[in-house]
C-alpha cells in the first residue's frame, strides 16, 4: 500500500488541475488515471497518417480567460495558444457567410451585410458582456454556485436585471430577442450547441456567457495534449504522481469516510485526507458505493441525464487546407479558426435535433469544424494540413450505438461528401487520409463521457449551478467525508476551462484550512 495526503480519480484537464494546485500547495498527490495517457478531453493522437496530430476531443480553448494558466505558470511548462484573428465562419449554401473576429468591429461589418440592426445589437451586447462584464462573467465560472435568488441579491442595476432575465429562456429565445436575421441567430444558436446546450427552457442564461468568450477561443500549439503534459509537469515538480493505465477499481470508504482506492491490479493507494473524482458523479457513486450516498441521492444520480446529442468527427490528413465557395463572398472564409457548416435558418436547425433525438443521422448534416494547421504548422507535416468536422449526432444511430462500427466507412463517406458540397477541393486530391471518431468512440475514450455526452452530462436547470451534479453534491462535497468532486459534472460543466477542478481544489483547501498559495476568483457582484 502507498500513502498520499490525496488521491484524485481521473486524469483529465480537471483532475489534473485540482492535483496541481494542491500539489503546490505542499499536499503529496496522486492522480490516477486508466488510459496509457493522461489528459482525458485533451488528448492529440496521430489519428489518420504518422505525423498527422489531430484532437481527438476538444480543439476551442478558453482556458487563458480564467486563473488556471497564470496560477501555476503554464507557459514555462510549454502551454502556448494562438488566437486567430478571424475567429468563426458561419457559412450558409448560397454562398453567404458570417465572420467573427477578435475586434468587434469587424465582426459587426460582417453581420450589417445580414441586418444593420443586428450589427448595432452586437456590439452593445459586446460592450456589456465580453468588456464591462468580463470579470463578472469569471466569477460566475471560477467560485462555487450560488442560487439565483443570491445572484439576484449580488448583481445590482440594469447589468444584473438584464442577466437574470436571460435564466428562464430557452436558448433559441435568448438569439431571437436579440437579433432579427436569420443567418446571424444561426450563428449564435449554432455556437451554443456546439458547446452541448439543448433548446429547452432554463439555457438561456448561456448566451451571455457565450458574448463574453465568443472572440477569444485560441488553439493549442502543439495540439490539446499540451494541456495535459503542462498540468502533469506541475505535479510532478511539486512531488506529486501520475499514475496511467490504472483502472480504479473501487473508492474506499471506512467509517463514512474516504480512506483511498483500489486498482484493479489489487494495489491500494491510501489517502490520508482527501479523495477527489474527476470523473462523473454516477460512476463515482458506484466506485464508492450506493450505500454511503442514502437511498434518495443515489436515486437522483441514477436519474443524472446525458446531453441528448453527440458528435460524429471526420478527421482528415490534407494536401492543402479545404478552400471555400463562400470565400468569393467574404476571404477571411478561408483564414477562420471555427467553421460552422449546414444550418441556414433555425426551423432547418431545429429539424436536424429533432432527427438527432429519434436516433438518426439528419438528413442535412450541421456543425462546426477547423483547420488548426493553417494557425500552428506543427500539426502536420511540413507543408500539409489537418481539418476535422464535426457534425452534431445521436449516440444510437438507428437504434443501436454498435452501428456506428458497422457503418464508419459509410458514414465518412457521406461526412465528406457533404463538406465537399462547401469546399471542392475536398472532394480532388486534397484528401490523403481520413478517420470518423463516433460518439461511441467518445464515450469508450473518455468513460466519463457516456452516451457520447462531450460535455459530461445534459445542461438543464435540473443540472446547473448548484444543482449540478444533484443539490445535496453541488459543491464539490459529498455525504462521504474527505470525498469530493472535481470533474465536469459539477459546476460549470464542460468545455476546456479547467473550472471544475479549480472549484474543487478551493473546496478541499477551504475544508483542510490549507495556506492557500493562490487568491480565488471573488464571487459574481455588481453594482451600479
Amino acid at each position: 500500500m502507498t500513502e498520499f495526503d490525496g488521491v484524485i480519480v481521473g486524469g483529465g484537464h480537471n483532475g489534473l488541475t485540482c492535483a496541481a494546485y494542491l500539489a503546490k500547495a505542499g499536499l503529496s498527490v496522486a492522480v490516477v488515471e486508466r488510459n496509457d495517457e493522461a489528459g482525458g478531453g485533451c488528448t492529440t493522437q496521430e489519428l489518420t497518417l504518422p505525423g498527422f496530430r489531430h484532437n481527438t476531443h476538444s480543439s476551442y480553448h478558453f482556458l487563458e480567460e480564467g486563473p488556471v494558466p497564470g496560477d501555476l505558470e503554464l507557459q514555462r511548462y510549454g502551454l502556448q495558444y494562438v488566437y486567430p484573428e478571424t475567429q468563426h465562419a458561419t457559412i450558409f449554401r448560397d454562398g453567404r457567410a458570417i465572420t467573427v473576429y477578435t475586434d468587434p468591429k469587424r465582426t459587426a461589418e460582417s453581420l450589417a451585410r445580414f441586418s444593420k440592426a443586428d450589427a448595432d445589437r452586437w456590439l452593445e451586447l459586446y460592450e456589456r458582456y465580453a468588456e464591462a462584464a468580463r470579470g463578472l462573467m469569471n466569477g460566475f465560472l471560477y467560485s462555487r454556485p450560488l442560487p439565483p435568488p443570491v445572484l439576484a441579491e449580488q448583481i445590482k442595476g440594469d447589468l444584473g436585471r438584464d442577466l437574470m432575465s436571460y435564466m428562464p429562456l430557452s436558448l433559441y429565445e435568448a438569439v431571437d430577442r436579440n437579433f432579427e436575421s436569420e443567418q446571424v441567430r444561426v450563428l449564435f444558436k449554432s455556437f451554443l450547441h456546439a458547446i452541448s446546450i439543448e433548446n429547452v427552457p432554463g439555457t438561456g442564461g448561456f448566451f451571455p456567457r457565450l458574448l463574453s468568450r465568443i472572440t477569444r477561443l485560441g488553439v493549442p500549439v502543439g495540439g490539446a495534449g499540451n494541456v495535459a503534459s503542462a498540468l502533469r509537469a506541475v505535479i510532478e515538480e511539486h512531488g506529486g504522481t501520475v499514475v496511467t493505465g490504472a483502472h480504479v477499481e473501487r473508492i474506499l470508504v471506512d467509517d463514512g469516510r474516504a480512506t483511498g482506492v483500489s486498482l484493479a491490479t489489487g494495489e491500494v493507494l491510501s489517502a490520508r485526507r482527501f479523495v477527489a473524482s474527476s470523473v462523473d458523479a454516477p460512476q463515482t457513486v458506484r466506485l464508492a458505493g450506493p450505500e454511503n450516498f442514502g437511498a434518495e441521492i443515489t436515486n437522483k444520480i441514477e436519474n443524472y441525464k446525458w446531453a441528448g446529442h453527440s458528435l460524429v468527427t471526420l478527421h482528415l490528413a490534407l494536401q492543402e487546407p479545404p478552400r471555400y465557395t463562400a470565400a468569393e463572398f467574404e476571404p477571411d472564409v478561408d483564414r477562420a479558426f471555427l467553421v460552422v457548416l449546414g444550418a441556414d435558418d433555425s426551423e432547418q436547425l431545429g429539424r436536424t435535433f429533432d432527427q438527432i433525438h429519434e436516433g438518426r443521422l439528419p438528413d442535412r448534416l450541421a456543425g462546426n469544424g477547423a483547420c488548426p494547421s493553417l494557425f500552428d504548422p506543427s500539426y502536420a507535416p511540413d507543408g500539409k494540413h489537418v481539418a476535422f468536422w464535426w457534425p452534431w449526432a445521436p449516440y444510437d444511430l438507428d437504434g443501436d450505438a454498435a452501428n456506428w462500427d458497422r457503418r464508419s466507412e459509410e458514414v465518412g463517406e457521406r461526412l465528406l461528401a457533404e463538406w465537399t458540397e462547401y469546399a471542392p477541393n475536398l472532394g480532388g486530391g486534397a484528401v490523403l487520409g481520413k478517420r470518423v471518431f463516433s460518439p461511441l468512440d467518445i464515450e469508450r475514450h473518455c468513460v466519463n463521457m457516456v452516451r457520447g455526452s462531450h460535455h459530461v452530462g445534459a445542461y438543464e436547470p435540473s443540472q446547473l449551478g448548484g444543482n449540478r451534479p444533484v443539490p445535496e453534491m453541488g459543491q464539490y462535497r459529498t455525504p462521504i467525508d474527505g470525498l469530493y468532486l472535481c470533474g465536469a459534472s459539477s459546476h460549470p460543466g464542460g468545455s476546456v476551462s479547467a473550472a471544475p477542478g479549480y472549484n474543487g481544489a478551493n473546496a478541499i483547501a477551504e475544508d483542510l484550512e490549507l495556506d492557500t498559495w493562490w487568491t480565488p476568483v471573488p464571487a459574481p457582484r455588481w453594482s451600479e
